[in-house]
């Protein structure tokens, strides 16, 4: 307990799946944590449900394609907390589609999402951190599909490759700089969220033959939970990642050792 005491955390996508999980497990560890995401109902909700429990939680409503948004957001932690010290751009969408199935329209909103929306979280977020100079991190979400790559998640994989290197751009940037903040990125496995059901819709499979499939693909023979996600979320916005920076963390179940 307490290894983000006194630490402002800022979690995107934060009102289901692993964003949720990273904002109860960040609360437990003493963060103030900002829920970021699009639904004010489940927001709101898990704030409520963090202070109940003796966290300090604030909601707002960020869609992170708006940079606007991230502005207005940044000032509002600025506002109630001071300072920023984390930063988990953990907010993404997927489309199970070829190059030849991608439409203009969906690879612009996986774009749009999962790579612009990061550059605008790092670009705010060193830009609010440095101010203070104390110890920070941001942690962005790549993924396996990012490494490996998929036939049918183009755009999705496009995205994420482009994370990984964002985040070793940005940490160089850091160290050159000589500020004291660390940036480096997750990639998760196949974990069973949400993301995961609408992605068996999407194939036309129940949850069931999705995580049938999805299993043979991971040696360690089983996917992944959210809490294993937030746990490696929490190990590099900690003070024990002291000399990790410009790194992708695979929490992949051994999906990308084969």
């Amino acid at each position: 307990m307490g290894r983000l005491s006194g630490k402002v955390a800022l979690i995107t996508g934060a009102t289901k799946g692993i964003g949720e999980t990273t904002a109860e497990l960040f609360a437990a560890e003493g963060a103030k944590v900002v829920v970021a995401g699009r639904s004010r109902e489940d927001g709101e909700k898990i704030v409520r449900r963090l202070n109940q429990s003796g966290g300090n939680a604030l909601y707002f409503p960020l869609n992170v394609c708006n940079y606007e948004a991230w502005e207005a957001c940044i000032a509002f932690i600025q506002e109630k907390f001071g300072k920023l010290h984390i930063l988990v751009n953990n907010a993404g969408i997927s489309y199970r589609e070829t190059i030849e199935e991608t439409s203009l329209e969906s690879w612009n909103e996986t774009i749009q999402t999962n790579q612009t929306g990061i550059f605008y979280g790092m670009k705010l977020g060193i830009e609010a951190m440095k101010k203070h100079g104390e110890s920070s991190a941001i942690i962005s979400t790549s993924s396996v599909d990012g490494i490996a790559g998929d036939s049918v998640f183009f755009s999705y994989c496009a995205a994420k490759a482009a994370v990984s290197a964002m985040t070793k751009c940005a940490a160089l940037y850091c160290g050159e700089k000589g500020l004291n903040i660390r940036v480096n990125a997750v990639a998760p496995g196949y974990i069973l969220t949400p993301m995961a059901y609408e992605d068996a819709r999407q194939n036309g499979q129940t949850i069931e033959e999705y995580c049938e499939e999805s299993v043979k693909m991971h040696p360690i023979g089983h996917l992944g939970r959210p809490i294993d996600i937030a746990n490696a979320y929490l190990y590099l916005a900690s003070d024990e990642s002291a000399f990790v920076t410009g790194t992708t963390l695979m929490v992949d179940g051994g999906y990308t050792a084969k």
